[in-house]
């Protein structure tokens, strides 16, 4: 469940941000960081965060949605605008997934939403908004045995 999950709300943000793509350490690795500030683009990425269960049939999941926004400049005013654009992103994101109905049949909840990196590189300038989410999650056979 948690990997059909994840490849649709994928998907779905791909409606909003066409560079959408699953986490895979791009945060991490300063060579890629290079490549992603470059390009000037906005990039979301989407990582598996967590699940606990509820009952003994229902568990809730957890992923991170990263917000990355960059721009080659390292002047005060691209900068700014850079983080508007980041903060513009994720309300369209938030947005998308309150219209959207994935596979799960729950809704998603969006929860707190922090800034986990905001630098000046010798690249140009980053800025990283993370928004959690979480999600309920049921097998339709489960649900059978309960009617």
């Amino acid at each position: 469940m948690l990997v059909e999950f994840e490849k649709e709300l994928i998907e779905t943000i791909k409606g909003v941000c066409k560079n959408t793509s699953p986490y895979l350490g791009e945060l991490e690795n300063k060579d890629e960081m290079e490549l992603l500030i470059k390009g000037g683009d906005s990039f979301v990425f989407v990582e598996f965060l967590s699940e606990r269960y509820e009952n003994v049939v229902s568990k809730i999941g957890t992923f991170n949605i990263h917000i990355l926004s960059t721009t080659s400049s390292k002047q005060q005013s691209y900068r700014q605008e850079n983080i508007y654009r980041a903060i513009d992103l994720c309300e369209k994101i938030d947005k998308k997934l309150r219209t959207s109905e994935l596979n799960n049949e729950f809704r998603i909840e969006p929860k707190t939403l922090k800034v986990t990196h905001n630098s000046i590189t010798d690249y140009g300038y980053m800025y990283v908004l993370t928004r959690e989410i979480q999600t309920e999650f049921l097998e339709k056979s489960e649900w059978l045995k309960e009617g």
